[in-house]
């Protein structure tokens, strides 16, 4: 009986060191929200991501369009040196009223795995403002109101090494699970 609490004990371990693997840097709060109705342009957009991202040139970007296709963002989106989840981009202050789209990207700095989609916000002075969706994924931020949640935005998660890293986590773990259920088989055995 001791034997297999143990190798439960161990299962549950090695599968709690090789969940966060799993995730990707995708954003977890936008500023303004998807959907979101203002007033006045805002000054940036703002995408807080559930993980650190790689801090490569050209990897993370946020790019904004308006309603006919054409870009609106005339520099780069900007990982903050002092927090490697925030990644905003400058707008300008003469943005006219209409439906904006966001399109972002990112390279996790955990698995390198890559991520993008799209968010919405509009611009409309004589509208009811309205905040949109800025909690995108409060589950993956530890927000204990969330519960377990979905993603509003358009997101698609992929990885250049075509499934390698999936490979590689799964051995990964079954590596750690009979390296544990074998150690704690050992423990057991060890009895005075």
């Amino acid at each position: 009986m001791k034997l297999v609490a143990a190798m439960l004990a161990s299962a549950l371990l090695s599968s709690l060191m090789v969940t966060p693997v799993f995730a990707h840097a995708e954003p977890a709060r936008a500023t303004p929200g998807d959907g979101a109705v203002v007033n006045q342009p805002p000054g940036e957009i703002v995408l807080e991501m559930s993980q650190d991202m790689n801090r490569q040139a050209g990897n993370n970007d946020i790019d904004v369009f308006n309603a006919s296709g054409t870009e609106v963002t005339t520099v780069t989106a900007v990982v903050e040196n002092s927090d490697r989840k925030r990644l905003s981009v400058a707008l300008p202050s003469t943005l006219p009223a209409g439906k904006y789209t966001v399109k972002w990207k990112t390279v996790s700095a955990e698995d390198g795995d890559t991520a993008d989609g799209t968010l919405s916000f509009t611009v409309d002075p004589s509208a009811q403002a309205s905040p949109g969706t800025e909690s995108l994924r409060p589950d993956l931020l530890g927000d204990p109101e969330s519960g377990a949640g979905s993603p509003t935005t358009s997101v698609s998660i992929g990885s250049s090494d075509d499934g390698v890293t999936w490979i590689l986590v799964v051995a990964v773990g079954i590596a750690m699970f009979v390296l544990g259920a074998g150690g704690t088989f050992l423990l057991v055995q060890k009895r005075p």
